[in-house]
């Protein structure tokens, strides 16, 4: 009795986004392919519950340059976003040494730029799939807005959004008028907005 590969030339562990679109592009090239899941149907863990945002314009890596100190503000607070419990494991401390390499600015561009294409990309076969294969489910395309309360953050937002639309990701800087324009919830508040960039 031959094994069980043997029956395919592709076999994707985890049905996510990234294995169902991995099988998906296999299939599209002439392979046979399997599909291994523990749960009991596709999508049910890491993919599960997720916000299901196709976000191009969030290509800013978590390495750049304001990350140490809101790192370091974090460490200290109960409810920050980051949790770090450190170890005497030589790894460790070496990817944490690589990742403030990585925050240096001409790093964090260059990552950004990365992200960009991989993410237009990304975008670009989405939409294939979807015409392709006639799918059709409540999706909204009304942009993705990141608004700033803080100076500081709002002028590193306008760097990455210049970087960004020389890559083919139209993240464009708007004010508090047209914040409010874009999303009328946040009439009455727009004072405490200093700016914010939108991407359609």
């Amino acid at each position: 009795m031959k094994p069980f590969a043997m029956d395919y030339d592709v076999i994707v562990l985890g049905a996510g986004v990234v294995g169902i679109n991995t099988a998906y592009w296999a299939l599209r090239r002439g392979k046979r392919v399997c599909v291994i899941d523990r749960q009991p149907a596709a999508g049910l863990e890491t993919s599960f519950a997720n916000g299901g945002q196709i976000s191009v314009s969030h290509a800013e890596p978590w390495a750049n340059p304001s990350a140490p100190i809101k790192i370091t503000k974090w460490l200290f607070d109960d409810d920050g976003p980051l949790l770090f419990r450190p170890k005497f494991d030589v790894y460790q401390w070496l990817w944490l040494a690589k990742f403030l390499v990585n925050c240096l600015p001409h790093r964090a561009d260059r990552n950004t730029v990365e992200i960009v294409k991989l993410a237009t990309e990304s975008r670009t076969l989405l939409q294939q799939i979807r015409e392709r294969e006639r799918i059709h489910y409540d999706e909204r395309s009304r942009g993705i807005l990141h608004f700033y309360r803080n100076a500081r953050e709002f002028e590193g937002a306008i760097g990455a959004a210049e970087l960004m639309r020389k890559y083919g990701c139209n993240r464009t800087v708007v004010d508090a008028d047209r914040v409010a324009e874009i999303e009328p919830a946040f009439a009455e508040r727009k004072r405490d907005i200093v700016g914010a960039t939108y991407i359609l």
